[in-house]
């Protein structure tokens, strides 16, 4: 039995006691009042013990009241300790993760917020803007320089450039630069370029020499005659070269073989083409025809300077039929005597015909194809001829000698080798 059981008997028993002392006391009072002193004593001494008991009884309901709110209000104490320590320990528990995991969230937040424009689609970042400038050559200034499809990091690599390679920018964008690479258009970070090339060092440590397998040695050309292959029945050699079809200016140089069949130079110097470079197609196209042409008649309006060539002076009868319809075409005729032969023709005492000789063009007479392409004198371009200075074609006039059938050779140096 429980304490609190046996608190609630003791007062049930209190009770029934005070009911029947209670129905006791009204039944005597029921019969009578009482007539004599000791009446009066006996029933006040009872009443007392009544009052008396009822007090008690009050006391000890109020007492086991008491220690019954006491009993239940400290379970309930415990009860809500237990209950919050309980729940202490869960959220303890619950809050308490494996450092793994509390990484793994940490890291996943970290990679979150610090995700890089990279990872997005290309067309997400706004263009820079972008300046185009005069073409300019820079020097690759490091290992490897990406080149990328825009102008940020956040473009894609499309190729890459090595140390000392020339780019050339043609437009900018803060520190990047445009330029084409590898047959790639793209743009690269101008802080890894440099306006003179670099001196790019060779790797150190012992590298394994190839094995050499011998070979025949072929003569170095020690001039531009010895680059030729088609003048072997040639002992002497005009030559004239430009560095362009376009060019005006040209080199002329003569060569003569000795008796070793050795190819000597005699004399370099400048001199002029066409005014429209090399490469005549047409009558009057203003260009001097590309190829090996024989050498023909020499003329002057001066005399004989001393040539061994076939000598002609020019007279003021003297002209040259330019009418591809005539039959004279290309050819140096009588102006009397072929006088309606021909609706075309230039007079042989030109300015520039002081001296000359005949290149051997268009032999065929070919109409249309050119006239009258001589080696003469000038000092500027010509409408298809070759010119150099006076003193200069009197020199070569002396020295052409037909017994060593010298040729002319005109072609930009570039196509040497095909002659």
């Amino acid at each position: 039995m429980t304490k609190k059981k046996w608190m609630t008997g003791i007062s049930t028993l209190l009770l029934m006691v005070v009911i029947v002392i209670g129905v006791i006391w009204i039944s005597g009072s029921s019969s009578g009042k009482a007539t004599t002193t000791e009446d009066f004593e006996e029933e006040t001494s009872k009443r007392d013990v009544k009052k008396e008991g009822k007090i008690q009884v009050g006391i000890s309901n109020e007492s086991l009241e008491e220690s019954e709110d006491e009993e239940s209000k400290n379970k309930e104490e415990k009860s809500r300790n237990k209950k919050a320590e309980e729940e202490k320990k869960e959220s303890a528990v619950e809050n308490k993760k494996p450092s793994k995991e509390v990484k793994d969230e940490e890291k996943e937040k970290e990679t979150a917020e610090t995700k890089t424009p990279e990872s997005k689609k290309e067309d997400k970042p706004t263009a820079p803007t972008t300046k185009v400038i005069d073409p300019v050559t820079k020097y690759v200034d490091v290992s490897s320089l990406n080149v990328r499809s825009g102008p940020g990091t956040n473009y894609k690599v499309i190729t890459s450039v090595t140390d000392g390679q020339s780019v050339t920018i043609t437009e900018i964008s803060s520190t990047w630069g445009k330029v084409k690479v590898n047959g790639k258009t793209g743009w690269l970070s101008r802080n890894y370029l440099s306006d003179k090339k670099p001196v790019v060092a060779k790797k150190e440590g012992k590298q394994e020499e190839p094995k050499q397998t011998p070979v025949e040695e072929t003569p170095t050309p020690k001039n531009d005659a010895d680059k030729l292959t088609t003048v072997s029945g040639n002992n002497q050699l005009i030559l004239v070269t430009t560095d362009s079809y376009g060019s005006t200016s040209a080199t002329i140089q003569t060569f003569e073989k000795d008796g070793s069949g050795k190819w000597n130079r005699v004399m370099n110097t400048s001199g002029f083409l066409g005014k429209n470079g090399f490469g005549k197609q047409k009558e009057g196209d203003g260009k001097t025809p590309i190829g090996k042409y024989s050498i023909g008649t020499a003329f002057g309006q001066n005399g004989n300077p001393g040539t061994k060539l076939p000598w002609r002076d020019i007279t003021s009868d003297d002209v040259w039929v330019d009418d591809s319809d005539s039959a004279l075409y290309n050819t140096w005729q009588s102006k009397s005597k072929t006088q309606g032969q021909w609706k075309s023709a230039e007079n042989m005492t030109h300015r520039l015909y002081t001296y000359g000789f005949v290149i051997n063009y268009n032999t065929q007479r070919t109409p249309g194809k050119g006239s009258a392409i001589f080696f003469h004198t000038g000092s500027s371009y010509t409408l298809g001829c070759v010119a150099t200075s006076q003193s200069n074609v009197i020199s070569i006039l002396k020295w052409l000698d037909p017994a060593k059938n010298p040729v002319i050779i005109m072609t930009p140096s570039q196509n040497l080798s095909n002659y």
